[in-house]
């Protein structure tokens, strides 16, 4: 499936607890806030891939990446889901069932301010703020494919599929940038 419609918002919400900031030349800010919403099922789905290479700068705070090898059983651990498809009203993709696998952790690493990290399409992974839990990062993608990204969710548990990404307004979101770029109070 080609996955032909692009997020065009400006700003908006993560599922993944970040802001999203779409800049030029195939690149994002990222920028994760305690404060910010996530989506329901999160401490049981944030394992995922995505469908292209990029790589990333940590602007501010320390990033923390885990990075996943997996193994495809019919009795796995985690259902996967495939993200494909025409976004939904609520920003996101749908979440289809696409079989189960086990997920063993391979690598952990802390990325400080100013270091890059990059991360190869299709390798799953989870990624947190460290510290105070403030962190903002570039992302540049430096290839994409056709076929989609997978998110997982524990066995037994809902994924969160109609998560907000319009939830809260720009203004506040931009209110989250500037907290975390320029340490100033965030009112959400």
């Amino acid at each position: 499936m080609i996955i032909d419609d692009v997020m065009t918002d400006k700003i908006t919400l993560h599922g993944l607890g970040f802001v999203q900031v779409q800049l030029q030349g195939n690149q994002r800010l990222h920028v994760w806030h305690p404060e910010l919403p996530r989506r329901g099922c999160f401490e049981h789905s944030a394992i995922h891939d995505h469908r292209f290479d990029f790589v990333s700068r940590v602007l501010v705070g320390t990033q923390i990446n885990h990075v996943y090898a997996h193994q495809k059983k019919h009795d796995g651990e985690f259902v996967l889901y495939l993200h494909e498809g025409k976004r939904t009203a609520n920003g996101g993709r749908p979440w289809t069932p696409d079989g189960c696998a086990d997920f063993n952790l391979v690598a952990s690493f802390e990325v400080p301010a100013g270091k890059d990290y990059d991360s190869t399409a299709y390798v799953y992974h989870r990624t947190e703020p460290g510290g105070y839990g403030r962190v903002a990062t570039i992302m540049r993608k430096t290839g994409e494919w056709q076929a989609g990204a997978h998110s997982t969710c524990r066995v037994g548990v809902e994924p969160d599929t109609d998560f907000d990404r319009f939830q809260w307004s720009p203004a506040q979101l931009w209110e989250v940038v500037s907290d975390v770029l320029l340490g100033q109070k965030v009112t959400p």
